[in-house]
């Protein structure tokens, strides 16, 4: 991997893709997204195979993609990890760059399950058909803030009548890659910082005896994070 400049070329496709697809939930037909393919095309050029940047340019592109988790917990708060505090920029960088890309394999796979199993929205409660005019379903308590799914893994007692491939047994266990850092079945809707489960509807049983008091406390980190950043 090319990885020198990863973590800036990175930051800066997140914030072209934002933008786009702001414009995109506005309803605007005349986007421009000469910005948006040159900054993808500069963020691949850090991987040599020509597999790995296909499968980027599909995943990256998919406009339930969690790219501000990952900026935030898997690139700008990396070095915060204990056993990486050590290292050089350029390991970070390189650390970065390949949990992307492992990202990137396990979202592809969870998105091509759900295109069989998801009927109707049966397993999602969403129909994920990548179209704006879908919102996330509202509660009274979520503000989808997603960070009740910052885990490493969790027993995979998963609910509901709907059996789960195999493999996403291991990737709620957290087994699916290294320095997991939230669930793979997080969702993000079109950039906005806004996050929905995209196995709502049979997600583990752990996920809903999450209670009202956690929440409480989440949300207040996340009130927390939100203040120092505006001073």
């Amino acid at each position: 991997m090319l990885t020198t400049n990863f973590k800036q070329l990175f930051f800066d496709f997140c914030q072209i893709n934002r933008s786009c697809r702001e414009q995109e939930i506005q309803g605007k037909s005349d986007l421009d997204l000469g910005a948006w393919y040159a900054g993808l095309d500069s963020l691949i050029r850090c991987y040599r195979l020509q597999g790995e940047r296909q499968l980027l340019i599909e995943v990256l592109s998919d406009p339930y993609f969690p790219f501000s988790k990952l900026q935030k917990l898997n690139v700008k708060e990396l070095g915060k990890e204990p056993k990486l505090s050590d290292l050089s920029e350029e390991s970070l960088a390189n650390i970065a760059a390949e949990h992307l890309l492992e990202w990137a394999k396990i979202f592809q796979a969870i998105r091509l399950d759900l295109r069989k199993l998801n009927k109707d929205g049966q397993v999602s409660n969403m129909s994920l058909k990548g179209f704006p005019g879908e919102t996330i379903p509202q509660t009274n308590r979520c503000s989808n803030c997603g960070c009740c799914c910052e885990i490493r893994g969790g027993p995979p007692e998963f609910t509901g009548t709907i059996e789960p491939p195999r493999e996403w047994l291991r990737y709620f266990r957290g087994d699916g890659l290294g320095y997991q850092r939230f669930c793979p079945f997080l969702f993000e809707y079109f950039a906005t910082g806004k996050f929905f489960c995209s196995i709502y509807l049979i997600k583990p049983k752990c996920c809903w005896e999450f209670d009202r008091e956690e929440c409480d406390f989440l949300q207040e980190d996340v009130a927390r994070e939100e203040a120092e950043r505006v001073h």
